[in-house]
């Protein structure tokens, strides 16, 4: 991992805009979507292709997108509860308990956020506040299997009241759904699950065909063609945000243990190769030990693992004057994940402007957050931090504006309607609020319905 000294050269290092503003296309991508299309296209054309391919041949694009994507022949999109069923028996007993015992943490968690209706008579104004309908959660599929993403996602939904979820996952082995995913998508109570991986699943839901409903919104991790679809589909159906590769930063002082700041920086960096690890610490002396750290602990991963090149490609340690210094870094960068492995971390919490989850000291790591202590762990990336939060149970609900103003907030406050629309130039605004003043009588004879 390099060194960078300072917090001004740390900025200038380390944030950069968000990567589907200018997505850097890996030379492997583009050979996948050559590929896949028989022509180089780039990442936005193969994203439109897609799209068109899903709104012009429904059911029959879908198939021939899977083939061309994952080499996958799909007969079937859905699977059946009887499939759902019998993955429990795939499974060890242990997992299930851990999914069991991770489900109800999460939902205990989420129980805790709550947004309700509301009206005010008096003032003739208020808010409906009702779940969507219908949530498609994309579950990463590809070269590993995540039922911790399905509980991240459909158990909040189903605290929130969504009447149906659904989930689209890579089936691999000829449409196989990994049977942990499936255990999870069973004991979260989701509704349907679809075998269709990549851009195509985003499409499939986004824009609905014969086999695969629309959806309300869309929520969900993955690659950056999978974001890059989400982010075309904005405005056919929601989505919950853009989320780019993984982003960890560790606070840590002279205390800090080095065997635990490594551990942490490579829980995120095995992500994949663009996850982005710092280490931010006041103590030169420090890094040369979690160095020598990661050069242990990387031993001991697999050669395969992504964390040798994002270690490698992307980690940094950063040197500055104070925890202060340290904090404004942070703050400036505004990290997914936020690790506070300094001796007295609370101080600094209230210090936080900007981040998608802080952990606190060095009894709770970032993993437990991935896992098991509740909150969700689809959170910003790529400084959405400043403006977004992690996903809750306040992104599967919508608000529905009620508008009921009785007679005397009439005469209280239409005429400053009917001046405020003459000033914006727009006579028939003042008009339709100058009909009704003669209308309202002397005496206030409002009865609210439903009070």
């Amino acid at each position: 991992m390099k060194t960078i000294r300072g917090v001004d050269e740390a900025r200038r290092e380390l944030i950069h805009p968000a990567p589907w503003l200018s997505p850097p296309v890996s030379a492997s991508t583009m050979e996948f979507l050559e590929k896949a299309f028989g022509e180089r296209l780039t990442a936005h054309d193969a994203v439109r292709r897609v799209l068109a391919t899903v709104r012009d041949q429904g059911d029959e694009g879908i198939r021939d997108l899977s083939r061309r994507f994952d080499g996958v022949e799909l007969s079937e999109f859905e699977v059946t509860r009887e499939q759902v069923a019998r993955a429990f028996d795939h499974v060890d007993t242990h997992v299930i308990d851990a999914i069991h015992q991770a489900a109800g943490e999460i939902e205990t968690f989420h129980r805790q956020q709550s947004r309700a209706s509301w009206l005010d008579y008096e003032r003739g104004v208020g808010q409906m506040v009702r779940p969507i309908k219908r949530a498609g959660i994309f579950a990463p599929g590809g070269n590993a299997a995540y039922p911790s993403t399905v509980l991240m996602l459909a158990v909040p939904a189903k605290v929130a009241g969504v009447e149906e979820v659904i989930v689209s996952t890579l089936g691999r082995d000829g449409g196989r759904v990994p049977p942990v995913v499936l255990v999870a998508c069973s004991i979260a109570k989701v509704d349907r699950v679809f075998r269709i991986g990549g851009p195509p699943a985003i499409a499939a839901m986004a824009i609905g065909t014969e086999s695969v409903p629309k959806v309300d919104k869309i929520f969900g991790p993955g690659n950056l063609l999978v974001q890059l679809t989400k982010q075309a589909v904005y405005g056919i159906a929601g989505v919950d945000a853009l989320q780019g590769p993984s982003e960890t930063i560790v606070i840590a002082d002279e205390r800090s243990d080095p065997a635990l700041c490594a551990a942490d920086l490579l829980a995120q960096a095995e992500h994949d190769q663009d996850a982005r690890p710092i280490l931010v610490t006041t103590s030169e002396r420090l890094i040369g030990r979690v160095q020598r750290e990661l050069d242990r602990q990387l031993r001991e991963l697999p050669t395969e693992s992504a964390a040798h090149s994002s270690i490698a490609n992307n980690g940094a340690f950063v040197i500055v004057e104070s925890l202060d210094e340290a904090v404004q870094f942070s703050n400036a960068f505004a990290p997914e994940h936020l690790c506070l492995l300094v001796a007295d971390p609370w101080p600094i919490v209230p210090l936080i402007t900007a981040a998608g989850g802080i952990f606190v000291g060095a009894g709770s790591p970032e993993v437990l957050g991935d896992y098991v202590a509740g909150p969700s762990h689809v959170m910003p990336t790529a400084g959405a931090a400043f403006h977004s939060s992690p996903v809750s149970v306040f992104d599967f609900l919508k608000v529905t504006s009620v508008v009921a103003v009785p007679p005397a907030r009439v005469r209280q406050i239409g005429p400053a309607g009917v001046t405020l629309a003459r000033a914006e130039g727009l006579p028939a605004h003042a008009r339709a609020i100058e009909l009704r003043l003669p209308l309202v009588p002397d005496e206030d004879t409002w009865e609210a319905k439903g009070r």
